[in-house]
């Protein structure tokens, strides 16, 4: 159990860590190309920044989910003893959303690679394909879930 707990307060601070340069990273790269309404540009941002963009999908969204279920997981056996129904519902969405993110960050990294490869053939297209992943990832929470 004590291990449980420790790995808990790691992930807990791996999870905020992450956060953090999530936002740092977002601050910095942000303006350069997400935060264009072109979607020309982003693709182009994109294809110019591919090896940051796939480390910070993997920190952000891999590191992330992997650190909400050890974090999840150290909670339930934490506070089990006090109210075990709402805690199981509770874990339930813990699980639930480090999941989500685990699939979104694994669909950014895929999604990151195949809107480039297609950028270097053609980049109206490549454009055009990334709206629709885009959306999708959105959809399942990417966008501020």
């Amino acid at each position: 159990m004590r291990t449980l707990q420790k790995s808990g307060g790691v992930a807990a601070l791996i999870g905020a860590a992450t956060n953090l340069l999530a936002i740092v990273m977002f601050i910095t790269l942000g303006p350069k190309g997400f935060g264009s309404d072109n979607p020309d540009q982003v693709v182009a941002f994109l294809a110019g920044n591919q090896a940051i963009l796939r480390l910070w999908y993997v920190i952000i969204y891999l590191v992330f989910g992997v650190s909400l279920i050890f974090l999840s997981l150290a909670l339930y056996e934490r506070l089990k003893a006090g109210s075990p129904a709402l805690l199981q519902a509770v874990t339930t969405f813990g699980l639930i959303w480090a999941f989500l993110v685990i699939v979104i960050g694994t669909l950014s990294i895929n999604n990151l690679s195949t809107v480039v490869k297609l950028y270097g053939e053609n980049p109206a297209q490549a454009a055009m394909v990334w709206l629709t992943f885009n959306s999708v990832e959105t959809g399942l929470g990417g966008g501020g879930g």
